[in-house]
C-alpha cells in the first residue's frame, strides 16, 4: 500500500493562481541539476530524499522538509520507496 493514499496520488497536481501542489512516489531514480522559477517547499512522508543543492548533498527524512529557492540548481536522487508533497509556490511580485 501507498503511503500517499492513492485518491490523492491520483490527482497528482492541483493548482491555483499561487502556486501548485504535487504529490508523488519515487523509486531508483535520479533526477540531474535543474532548476524552477518557483521556490518549492518539499515534505517527505515515506523514505528518503537525496537532495543536492549549493553542491551539497543532505537526506531529508519522513517529517522534515526543504526549501528550494526559485532558479536554484538542484539535484534528486530516490533509492528506496520514497514520497513526497510539493508546494510550488510562484513570485507574488509584480
Amino acid at each position: 500500500m501507498a503511503h500517499i493514499p492513492t485518491p490523492l496520488l491520483d490527482l497528482r497536481k492541483l493548482s491555483s493562481e499561487a502556486g501548485d501542489v504535487t504529490v508523488a512516489t519515487r523509486e531508483n531514480v535520479s533526477i540531474p541539476a535543474h532548476t524552477h522559477p518557483t521556490t518549492n517547499y518539499v515534505t517527505v512522508t515515506e523514505g528518503t530524499l537525496y537532495l543536492t543543492l549549493h553542491g551539497t548533498e543532505r537526506e531529508v527524512r519522513p517529517g522534515e522538509w526543504c526549501t528550494i529557492p526559485a532558479h536554484a540548481e538542484h539535484a534528486e536522487r530516490f533509492v528506496e520507496k520514497t514520497s513526497v508533497v510539493v508546494f510550488w509556490i510562484k513570485d507574488q511580485a509584480g
